[in-house]
C-alpha cells in the first residue's frame, strides 16, 4: 500500500506547483471543495485497495470506471490477483467499461490466462465485445477455437461472437 500512497503524493504535487499552492494538511472532516481528477483517481485507488469492507472496495473499482481515467487500469488489473472473488469480478466489470487499448489488452490477457477462473475468463470476453477492436474479434474468435479451452469458455465466446453481429472486422 506503500506505492499507492507514494503515488498518489507523485499525482498531488505537480497540480499543487502548478498552482503555487503548498500542500494543505490533511483534514478529518468533508470537504465541499471540488476534488479535481487527480484526486479522485487517487482516493478512489486507496478505496479500492485498502483493507476495507467488501462492499465499499466493490464501489470504489466501479467508481474508478466511472471516472474513465486510464490511470487505473494498471491498478485494476493488479485487482485481478486479490484473493476475494468479487473483488476480482468487479475488476473485470469496471475494465470493460474502457474503450481502451490497455483495457483490451488486459482482458485479453485474462480470457488466456491459465491462472485465473473460467467465471472471469467468461466476464472478460463479455468485456472484449464492448470495444469493438478487430483485435478484440480476434481474441474471441481464437477463444471460441481454442481446443485447451474447457468447454464452458468455447461456449461463451461463441455467444459473444453471435452477439458481435455485423461488427467490423
Amino acid at each position: 500500500m506503500r506505492h499507492l500512497l507514494l503515488a498518489g503524493f507523485l499525482l498531488a504535487a505537480p497540480t499543487a506547483l502548478a498552482q503555487g499552492v503548498a500542500a494543505a494538511p490533511a483534514s478529518t472532516e468533508p470537504s465541499s471543495a471540488p476534488v479535481g481528477p487527480d484526486a479522485a483517481l487517487l482516493r478512489g485507488l486507496l478505496w479500492a485497495t485498502e483493507p476495507a469492507p467488501e462492499e465499499i472496495r466493490v464501489i470504489a473499482i466501479e467508481d474508478l470506471a466511472l471516472l474513465g481515467d486510464p490511470r487505473a487500469l494498471g491498478p485494476l488489473s493488479a485487482l485481478l490477483w486479490d484473493p476475494n472473488p468479487r473483488i476480482q469480478q468487479a475488476a473485470v466489470r469496471a475494465m470493460a467499461l474502457f474503450q481502451h487499448p490497455r483495457a483490451e489488452e488486459i482482458l485479453s490477457h485474462v480470457v488466456r490466462s491459465t491462472r485465473l477462473p473460467d467465471a472471469l475468463k467468461i466476464q472478460a470476453l463479455d468485456g472484449l465485445l464492448y470495444q469493438r477492436t478487430p483485435t478484440a474479434r480476434a481474441t474471441v474468435e481464437a477463444a471460441a477455437r481454442d481446443p485447451r479451452s474447457p468447454l464452458a469458455i468455447q461456449s461463451a465466446a461463441h455467444n459473444v461472437a453471435a452477439r458481435w453481429g455485423g461488427a467490423t472486422r
